[in-house]
């Protein structure tokens, strides 16, 4: 039977632990899909890092290839090869120049494009990053590849320049899969619908498995996660904006954990998403974590792995708290998925929307009205709260897994339907 020849881009092992959920448990649906037949190639932005973090993974040697995608590299070099391509690939020796680039054979090559950016196209992450969410979608598009996107947040589209962006290439997309109702809507207001289906985060799918559970069971056996834990997952992106507004992210933090201790909690300090070999705080909670750690009074009664864990670790860890307090979105993801009360401290539309899938909306604080009292206040309402709130979690997890898996469904509906490939560029 023909290979099936898959290209995932806006996704990453390293970094972002949240991209890397949605990457394993994308790949993994599609691998009990299409079995043998299935190839992959990753798209990515630390190439060198998930390469070695592929080594570490047996199930996806041999599975799994990775093409340099740094945005830099996209944009000048890419996208004008791509355009190019568009243009004369249809002459057979110039078509054959252009594909000794690797990323514009994987993509003229492929089945299909799953762009896995977990949020795009929003007028609050600015200029660059929807310039970046374009250039991921339309690289591919020029190489005559379809693309769907995997469960994430878009718009709001208020800004002309993202308007703009998200107009020329959303439309042409096989599949959109909304998040939620407010990305739908938003997505209506562009005149994008015909494409779009609502399908939960590809995260709450992610498989548990050996050897996480292994490892977990063994991180836990000094008895610490025996008493009453709180998750604490910190975010050097909340930071940034916080900063901006000058709240004092990490002093309002270090407060909070240390008020924890004082009542006879004991906490768990979250980086959702890491980076060892960097100090830079782009993907990587390490150095917030870090600072707000060393500034604790009282460290005993506090856990923290100044590491880059797999997501799978880090949801299990999860699990044995008692309600995670998350400035991450997978971070609150996975809370949800093992039934853990959750507290978000957001800046999006992404959170409320995920939520209030599970009635739960009220519990979600902007980053723009955090205080220390804002924080405890709607801390105690969880904690007074926690028994209905897991009730509702209960009620609504087995819908929200279903919806779930409504992403690769859908996307494997494409593939087989457009599998041949179906492109106005020639294979030369």
């Amino acid at each position: 039977m023909d290979k099936v020849k898959v290209a995932i881009t806006a996704a990453s092992f390293c970094g972002n632990k949240g991209a890397a959920a949605m990457l394993r448990s994308s790949i993994w649906q599609l691998r009990k899909r299409y079995g043998d037949r299935l190839g992959i190639t990753l798209m990515s932005t630390y190439p060198r890092r998930d390469r070695e973090i592929i080594l570490t993974l047996p199930e996806e040697r041999g599975l799994i290839s990775v093409i340099d995608a740094k945005p830099a590299k996209l944009l000048f070099l890419e996208l004008p090869l791509a355009m190019l391509y568009k243009v004369f690939g249809r002459i057979t020796p110039l078509g054959k120049l252009f594909r000794h680039n690797k990323m514009i054979r994987a993509y003229a090559d492929c089945d299909m494009v799953i762009d896995e950016a977990g949020v795009a196209f929003v007028d609050s992450r600015g200029l660059v990053m929807n310039v970046y969410a374009f250039v991921c979608a339309a690289v591919p598009m020029l190489c005559g590849a379809p693309v769907c996107k995997y469960s994430q947040a878009l718009g709001s589209f208020k800004n002309p320049v993202n308007r703009l962006l998200a107009k020329l290439v959303l439309p042409k997309m096989r599949l959109i899969c909304a998040r939620g109702e407010i990305t739908k809507a938003n997505l209506a207001e562009i005149g994008v619908a015909e494409n779009v289906r609502l399908c939960a985060d590809g995260a709450f799918t992610m498989p548990d498995c050996e050897p996480y559970i292994g490892n977990v069971k063994s991180l836990c056996s000094d008895g610490f996660f025996d008493g009453n834990v709180i998750g604490v997952s910190l975010s050097s992106v909340v930071d940034k904006r916080c900063r901006k507004l000058n709240i004092d992210y990490k002093r309002i933090m270090t407060e909070f954990i240390d008020g924890l201790c004082a009542e006879g909690f004991r906490v768990l300090i979250i980086a959702n998403s890491a980076r060892e070999d960097s100090t830079r705080p782009r993907n990587n909670d390490l150095p917030v974590c870090g600072e707000v750690y060393a500034a604790l009074r009282d460290k005993s009664n506090v856990r923290y792995y100044p590491r880059e864990m797999p997501p799978e670790e880090l949801r299990l860890l999860t699990a044995r708290c008692t309600a995670l307090v998350a400035s991450r979105f997978h971070a609150m993801i996975g809370a949800l998925e093992k039934r853990v009360p959750v507290l978000l401290i957001g800046w999006s539309h992404k959170y409320r929307e995920v939520l209030d899938m599970f009635d739960l909306g009220a519990y979600a604080v902007d980053y723009s009205e955090l205080s220390a009292e804002k924080l405890n206040e709607e801390f105690k309402l969880l904690s007074e709260n926690s028994d209905e709130i897991r009730a509702k979690i209960a009620d609504n997890l087995p819908k929200i897994k279903e919806s779930s898996r409504g992403n690769i469904a859908l996307i494997c509906e494409e593939i087989d339907r457009f599998g041949q490939r179906r492109t106005s560029c020639p294979k030369n």
